[in-house]
């Protein structure tokens, strides 16, 4: 049951060590961030509609979080885990490809009110996995290059 979910990565002690930094940043990204939404919230001012604020600042560190995991090289070593990255980029061209769609067809603004409504708030969760995705890709290009230059 332990390997299950907590399989032998191939993880040395220094990566460990950035790995526990990066969730560091990412919490106190997503901390500071929650307490900007309260503070603007108790002043009646909403940036986001309905529950796509918290959304978006989950997005903000979890994109904060990969992005520091691919540019430290602290990528899992196996196949299976290097399909999230390319699962992710799928996912948020699809989402992008919809929330396009049903913006061209229908002329509907991604703003409503001064905030942003589903289809801004998609938007942006889309482009924050098809950034991660294409991060990934982009640095395992270089990182390969780079090999073959050795």
């Amino acid at each position: 049951m332990k390997k299950c979910f907590m399989g032998d990565d191939g993880l040395d002690e220094r990566q460990l060590l950035l790995r526990g930094n990066v969730y560091k940043h990412s919490l106190i990204l997503m901390m500071a961030l929650l307490l900007i939404d309260g503070f603007l919230r108790d002043e009646g001012m909403v940036w986001a509609q309905g529950m796509w604020g918290n959304i978006l600042i989950f997005w903000a560190g979890m994109g904060l979080a990969l992005v520091e995991f691919i540019l430290r090289d602290i990528l899992p070593r196996s196949r299976r885990q290097n399909s999230l990255y390319i699962f992710l980029g799928l996912c948020g061209l699809v989402l992008a490809v919809l929330i396009g769609t049903s913006i061209f067809i229908g002329h509907e603004p991604l703003i409503e009110n001064g905030a942003l409504n589903t289809r801004g708030a998609g938007l942006i969760q889309a482009a924050v996995m098809l950034g991660v995705c294409l991060l990934f890709i982009g640095k395992r290009v270089y990182d390969g290059r780079r090999r073959d230059e050795e």
